[in-house]
């Protein structure tokens, strides 16, 4: 049976960082109206030199991207006819490592993940696709713990998508979760999936962490967004 890698929970506050064994039929969804995250902002005039960039290629996959030279990874992790990588600005490590076995130097660190899946036939992304599609930007979804934001359409290549930001609904109660996130189809059942996400938090006493998360997030968008764009699937 075919692992998926990406934690559903994080994608509709969903559980953990594992791998599903069957598609899943999302809960019945309110679409609400709410303020879209920060756009992306408009690239400068000026010519400005671009930062050195680490490279990542995997030939078997034909897939490549940047990232950061400063930053730490990429961890490869290869599950049948899915690839995910792992890359951050604080310590990265082998995918399945507990919890307890991290340890972070870098309070408010951003990780991007990208996991391409050839051949996919999980129902779930599809059904989260298709409820994305149906909402204007600035709409969401949600349900008595999910909240999905769409942010708008994404073109990479021959690839076609939706980005979103994913957190809890106001009634969750549980730790935080925020991330930023791009799924994409090519027409032919292949899937690419990006996610960045906050990470080390620290919320002071009395502060509303959505604000934290979503600040952290904005600062790091750029970054995610050249990542994205920096994509290449032959």
């Amino acid at each position: 049976m075919k692992k998926f890698l990406f934690p559903l929970y994080w994608i509709m506050v969903i559980t953990a960082c594992s791998l599903p064994q069957a598609a899943v039929t999302p809960a019945p969804f309110s679409v609400t109206s709410e303020v879209p995250p920060s756009p992306i902002p408009a690239l400068p005039t000026e010519i400005i030199q671009a930062p050195a960039q680490n490279t990542y290629t995997n030939d078997a996959f034909g897939l490549g991207f940047e990232f950061p030279a400063d930053w730490f990874g990429p961890d490869e992790y290869i599950s049948d006819q899915t690839l995910r990588i792992e890359v951050g600005s604080d310590n990265v490590y082998p995918y399945g490592t507990s919890p307890e076995e991290r340890i972070y130097a870098l309070k408010n660190s951003y990780y991007v993940v990208i996991q391409y899946s050839k051949n996919d036939q999980n129902q779930y992304w599809n059904d989260i696709h298709q409820s994305l599609l149906g909402l204007n930007d600035g709409e969401s979804i949600s349900d008595a713990r999910g909240l999905l934001i769409r942010v708008g359409r994404v073109s990479l290549g021959r690839f076609e998508g939706i980005e979103f930001i994913s957190t809890l609904s106001e009634t969750a109660q549980t730790s935080p979760v925020y991330f930023r996130q791009v799924i994409l189809y090519d027409g032919q059942s292949n899937l690419l999936t990006v996610m960045g996400t906050p990470n080390n938090v620290e919320v002071a006493n009395g502060a509303n962490w959505r604000d934290i998360y979503r600040m952290i997030d904005e600062t790091n968008m750029n970054t995610f967004h050249e990542i994205l764009a920096s994509i290449t699937i032959e």
